[in-house]
This record gives C-alpha cells, sequence and structure tokens, in this order.
C-alpha cells in the first residue's frame, strides 16, 4: 500500500486516483489534486476579469477595480420584489377603506 500525497490516505500499490480526495497521478509522475485544478480555474477566471478591466480602463471610463467581480442580478430581484409587495400592500390598504 502507498499513500496519497495529498491527504495521506492509503492508496494499492497500483492505484492512480485516490478514491478518499480524488488525486490523481499524471502520465508525467507528478500528483495533482482536484482542488488544484479549481485553483488553476478560478487564476485564471481572475487574470481575464483583470484584464477585461484594465482594457476598459484605458478606455478612460470608471475605475478599474469597479469592474473585477462579476455582480449577479439578485439585487434587481430583491428591489422589484419589494415593488411588488409595496404595491400589494398599497392595494390592500385601499381596498380596505
Amino acid at each position: 500500500m502507498k499513500e496519497c500525497p495529498a491527504c495521506r490516505a492509503p492508496m494499492a500499490d497500483d492505484a492512480v486516483v485516490c478514491a478518499h480526495c480524488g488525486g490523481s497521478y499524471l502520465p508525467d509522475g507528478t500528483f495533482r489534486t482536484s482542488w488544484d485544478a479549481e485553483m488553476d480555474r478560478m487564476a485564471a477566471a481572475r487574470e481575464r476579469k483583470v484584464e477585461r478591466a484594465e482594457a476598459f480602463g484605458r478606455l478612460g471610463r470608471p475605475h478599474t477595480t469597479f469592474f473585477l467581480e462579476e455582480r449577479s442580478g439578485s439585487c434587481l430581484l430583491v428591489v422589484l420584489a419589494a415593488i411588488a409587495c409595496a404595491s400589494a400592500l398599497a392595494v390592500a390598504l385601499a381596498r380596505t377603506r
């Protein structure tokens, strides 16, 4: 039995993938875990955002850090829901008078 380099779980001598953490030996002999791949993906996405923001900033527009984080439309949904609730409340109060 050999030991997983990442999580120290026991692995069979001929195993290529750790059943515990999902790490695997690559053909060049290095060991790579799933979180290493995820960190590489996240770093590449962040780099693309920075490049986009810097290109946008060169056009003389707002400060580049404003555009680094992607924003979801959840704030808009909250505002629309609040408006809908306020409208429904106003209609209900108007009917009771």
